[in-house]
């Protein structure tokens, strides 16, 4: 868990998924989603047809929630 100004997650090239700790005000499926999204970076590394339908293979309502996550905002960080 990471705090990030303006991304709820990442995976680099060599594998490593950093999830912004704010994640944990979203509901369980918005969660489940950014964390499927994530994993299937480590089968695809961009968001190609074939990223998506493995996307899909764990979260068919994928689209669903992606348009919900959208709706949500990174807090600002108060310090």
């Amino acid at each position: 868990m990471a705090y990030a100004r303006s991304r709820w997650d990442s995976c680099t090239a060599r594998g490593s998924v950093r999830l912004n700790w704010q994640l944990i005000r979203m509901p369980l499926r918005l969660i489940d989603y950014v964390v499927v999204h994530e994993l299937a970076h480590l089968a695809e590394m961009n968001h190609s047809p074939a990223f998506w339908r493995v996307v899909a293979t764990a979260c068919p309502d994928y689209m669903k929630r992606r348009c919900e996550l959208r709706g949500w905002r990174l807090a600002a960080a108060s310090l």
